[in-house]
């Protein structure tokens, strides 16, 4: 598991502190900042692989997030050597018109970074003017600037090791893959022009689904993988499944409940959602956070028994984070470790 707690305050409004499971579900009236909560996770993901950006989200005063990451017992190790004892790290932003983060190794502060104004500055464990702040973990932006060289001093050897410590907790959040699908998923049933190149993620609307799903088809190491899904499939009533090309085109094929054979037709709504977490689930890197947004979309009750068979074969080394908003799919998801978080 990846993320084990996340703190909001501010955004949307939304004051909440929640301990996150392997799969947890957030679910809530509308408007009650389901979906904020998913937002501000892909954005802090991607404030590490770029600028960090908060400041159009909707807030109420001064706003803050804590997000406490488990460290796997490679990262500790390395650490370790660094002085640095602990299972997690928690990063904190706090967003008043600028921004202040926080990182911390278990409870042992590591460095405080200030990004104002568009002027960078670490406030601990010295205070220096640096290249840029503006994206998270980042060690070539925490390096002083030439005219703030000389206020290291007799510091350099604790910044150097706090350096060190956030390049090696970047390396590690960098290698996981971070997946956002939703609000909605559509694509249609063939692709010309396909781009073959290997895929981990399927779109955020499921753009990519036919090629992905054509490697997996032509793959036999995912065998196993593509019989799981034609059995799940099956089960809801589509038979002989397959992706592939038909007339110089990537298409899906299938048999219908009626026996008519669909060649490169647009899916039924419920069966784009279950291909695409499907194959979300298949080719994300180990370990993943996925983050699923209306994770319900254009499913209907008496779909339970296929969504845990799915998820149950692919949670190891991944997190899900869904937003749902019927209670008939909570009450269906027969899974342990599910944990199940009301915004009302």
């Amino acid at each position: 598991m990846l993320i084990t707690k996340l703190g909001i305050k501010g955004f949307y409004g939304v004051n909440t502190n929640i301990e996150l499971g392997p799969l947890t579900v957030i679910t809530g009236s509308p408007g009650s900042g389901k979906s904020m909560i998913i937002e501000l996770v892909w954005r802090f993901f991607r404030g590490i692989r770029e600028r960090l950006l908060l400041e159009d989200l909707p807030r109420v005063g001064d706003a803050r997030v804590d997000i406490t990451i488990s460290l796997d017992d490679r990262v500790k190790k390395k650490l370790e050597e660094f002085g640095y004892s602990g299972d997690s790290v928690t990063i904190s932003v706090s967003f008043d018109n600028g921004y202040t983060s926080v990182v911390k190794v278990g409870e042992r502060e590591v460095m405080v970074t200030e990004f104002r104004n568009g002027e960078s500055r670490v406030k601990y464990p010295l205070e220096v003017d640096v290249i840029d702040t503006s994206v998270l973990l980042n060690p070539d932006g925490l390096s002083p600037r030439e005219q703030a060289l000389q206020l290291v001093g007799s510091a350099s050897e604790d910044y150097e090791t706090a350096l060190s410590v956030i390049k090696a907790i970047r390396e590690y959040l960098s290698s996981i893959g971070i997946y956002k699908i939703g609000p909605y998923i559509d694509f249609r049933g063939r692709v010309k022009n396909a781009d073959t190149s290997q895929h981990d993620f399927v779109g955020e609307h499921g753009e990519h689904i036919i090629e992905i799903l054509s490697q997996l088809f032509t793959d036999p190491r995912r065998d196993s993988d593509v019989r799981l899904l034609r059995k799940i499939l099956g089960e809801l009533g589509f038979r002989n499944f397959r992706a592939g090309w038909y007339g110089g085109e990537l298409v899906l094929s299938y048999v219908d409940k009626r026996g008519l054979v669909h060649i490169g037709d647009e899916p039924p709504c419920h069966m784009k959602t279950i291909l695409t977490l499907a194959t979300q689930l298949i080719v994300a890197r180990k370990p993943s956070l996925i983050l699923l947004e209306n994770a319900d979309y254009c499913l209907s009750e008496g779909l339970g028994n296929a969504l845990t068979t799915l998820l149950s074969n692919y949670i190891d080394s991944k997190q899900l984070i869904m937003e749902v908003r019927n209670k008939w799919f909570i009450d269906e998801l027969k899974m342990p470790h599910v944990v199940l978080y009301s915004m009302d």
